[in-house]
């Protein structure tokens, strides 16, 4: 009986809870199917800057390698490894008691000298006036000297007779009076003998010939060093530059101001804005390869000398062109397509790939129901499981990323 009843009971349960197994079934139905999330941008016509692709190392805009113009002992030393400078200041001073004291003694004998040449001067008040018809005759036949010199009638050697006749009647003359006398006099002599010993004594400091940062500091205060000894390296750092090697296919496409992306792995993915700034008129018959300076601003200070670079080169510049980013586009069954989202879904979309450059296509549709045109929202990320004909939620929107 009891067993009897239990059959009755599990017969009658849908009746009795009023549900019905097959609605149980079909639980689920009605829902939506799950939305794949996604990332996508607007097809618009932009210029599409085709490039050529190279690699190099950031150097700074200009370096210095700085050594001493003198001997002596470090007496001071006011800058430190990675400090930044300005020109003209000091970076280094040696020991110049010994400089001062040859100064000194040039200008006491400069001095005497003067007095010597003003006394002969006030003697020489009473001699006749010089004689310049002589010299105006060697003048005139120095002149045509040189003349006939150009004109290839005479050899050099008659062009220096004549300038030396010149120069001894000029001096016997007495119009170059004041100046012999101040040779006489010890004047020229002594200074000259200032002049070169105010020259040893600015040999002793070291001073920055440009605004930049120090690098490669070798020498300490107290060292005793000697003229051309290396002390320092000076960096004109608030601009860098990348000297690359392209191919002459694409060299010859090339022109001074061209617009160039840096890339340096190790700073960052930051996409770096430069300009092309020289370009060498020689390719290597060798190799094919031609070197071209990038150029590119530093402000922060940041970029650092010697890192590796990826370098992209502007060779032309496509008008209008409907360009897609690579990440956009995916291979199914041996053809390119894209995801171009309608009414919400995705559907697989063939195009044609017309040229690539870097990063970046040019698409078209190959025709019938692959049409693609200017407002079409193209899929960049989150599909590359999807199945044609899907429901998509879009979570992002981005910018095409192209310059």
């Amino acid at each position: 009986m009891l067993a009897v009843g239990g059959f009755v009971a599990y017969g009658l349960w849908p009746t009795i809870t009023d549900s019905d197994a097959e609605e149980e079934r079909d639980i689920g139905e009605d829902l939506e199917p799950a939305k794949a999330a996604v990332e996508a941008f607007v097809l618009h016509p932009v210029e599409f800057p085709l490039r050529a692709d190279a690699t190099g190392h950031l150097a700074p805009w200009r370096l210095a390698e700085l050594t001493a113009q003198a001997s002596g002992i470090i007496v001071s030393r006011p800058v430190e490894e990675g400090q930044r400078v300005q020109k003209g200041d000091l970076l280094l001073q040696i020991d110049k008691r010994e400089q001062q004291i040859r100064l000194e003694e040039a200008k006491a004998a400069l001095l005497i000298a003067r007095a010597d040449h003003a006394v002969k001067s006030i003697d020489s008040g009473n001699l006749p006036p010089p004689d310049t018809t002589a010299l105006s005759a060697a003048r005139a036949r120095l002149m045509r000297a040189e003349s006939d010199f150009e004109g290839g009638t005479i050899t050099q050697a008659e062009l220096q007779h004549a300038r030396r006749e010149f120069e001894s009647i000029n001096v016997l003359s007495g119009s170059l009076r004041n100046e012999v006398q101040a040779v006489n006099s010890n004047l020229v002599q002594s200074e000259q003998q200032v002049a070169r010993a105010q020259l040893e004594l600015s040999r002793t400091q070291l001073i920055a010939p440009f605004s930049g940062r120090i690098a490669d500091l070798v020498v300490e205060e107290g060292q005793q060093i000697g003229p051309g000894t290396k002390v320092m390296t000076l960096l004109e750092d608030y601009r860098m530059k990348v000297d690359v090697d392209v191919l002459e296919a694409d060299l010859v496409h090339l022109g001074i101001g061209a617009s160039a992306t840096v890339v340096v792995p190790s700073f960052s993915d930051e996409v770096l804005l430069g300009r092309v700034y020289s370009i060498n008129p020689m390719v290597d018959a060798g190799t094919g390869f031609g070197r071209v300076t990038v150029a590119l601003s530093n402000p922060g200070g940041q970029l650092i000398s010697g890192l590796y670079a990826d370098v992209a080169l502007e060779t032309e510049r496509l008008i209008d062109r409907l360009v897609v980013p690579s990440n956009a586009l995916l291979v199914r069954d041996g053809r390119d397509l894209v995801f171009k989202i309608l009414e919400g879904r995705g559907f697989w979309t063939y195009v044609d790939i017309l040229v690539r450059s870097g990063n970046f296509a040019e698409i078209k549709g190959t025709g019938g129901a692959s049409i693609i045109e200017p407002g079409d929202s193209i899929l960049v990320a989150g599909h590359l499981n999807l199945a044609h004909d899907v429901p998509l939620e879009v979570t992002r929107v981005r910018e095409l990323g192209l310059r």
